[in-house]
């Protein structure tokens, strides 16, 4: 072997080892994934309320039911210098969201911090809830809430409004003005935790079966279904999971 040959082959062991060091500096400083343990919404934020956890994945719990589709809400502080398309695709891989065959999983991922979010899509379903529906959502649905600190609405928003594509039944194409004072409770939050209600008790009286259940599900766009104010909550429930996990990278990010 002739000096040239020898420095050439040189250079390409010394740059095969440079890039080994710099794959594995980036694997190491990439953001964690904490393990799946049966909960449908994880708020490592603390912005969440407990009756909000408590309401979305009672909420979540019944569309796994009727639907078998399987969405996931995961809030964090910071995205850790992470890309945000990169860590949630991670993230809905490492979970496994969606059944077998079906890849019918949704993950909503929140950093408050980079005020960053996205909607990562499982292949199954990338057909109905299309790249614009999600920029939609993320738009008109979570970004003005967040903006004014609403956290709690603006997640049951985008989740329901999440719902809604898949049945086919979300029309909000022009984005939500910016309300210029005022937090409060989202005044269709108010109807839908009072119906709720209604059906919840009527329910508990053993009058109307699944009837009024459904009717007010159908009626409302499926955002009353499920019950937001009207599930046990909990979130124990792992359904068909675990098969899943499989994105095309559909979905959108945006930020508010």
């Amino acid at each position: 072997m002739n000096k040239s040959d020898l420095m050439k082959l040189l250079s390409q062991k010394f740059l095969l080892i440079v890039f080994t060091f710099l794959s594995l500096g980036i694997h190491a400083t990439g953001r964690n994934i904490p393990k799946f343990e049966g909960h449908w919404v994880i708020d490592e934020t603390g912005k969440l309320s407990p009756q909000t956890i408590q309401e979305l994945e009672g909420f979540l719990k019944f569309q796994r039911d009727s639907t078998s589709n399987q969405i996931a809400v995961y809030m964090i502080n910071s995205l850790e210098g992470d890309d945000v398309d990169d860590y949630t695709f991670r993230v809905f891989k490492e979970w496994k969201i969606g059944q077998a065959g079906k890849d019918n999983g949704v993950l909503l991922l929140i950093s408050l911090g980079d005020r960053a979010v996205r909607i990562e899509v499982g292949r199954g379903l990338e057909g109905v809830l299309t790249d614009l529906h999600s920029s939609r959502i993320n738009r008109n649905e979570l970004a003005p809430r967040f903006r004014q600190g609403d956290y709690d609405n603006g997640v049951k928003a985008a989740i329901i409004a999440i719902t809604q594509v898949i049945k086919g039944e979300y029309t909000n194409d022009d984005p939500t003005p910016r309300r210029r004072s005022g937090k409060g409770k989202s005044p269709i939050f108010t109807v839908l935790m009072i119906l709720a209600l209604i059906i919840f008790m009527s329910r508990r009286r053993g009058g109307g079966g699944s009837g009024g259940y459904w009717a007010a599900g159908g009626l409302m766009g499926g955002m009353g279904s499920g019950g937001f104010g009207g599930g046990s909550g909990g979130g124990g429930s792992w359904g068909d999971f675990g098969g899943g996990g499989i994105s095309g990278g559909g979905g959108s990010s945006d930020s508010w």
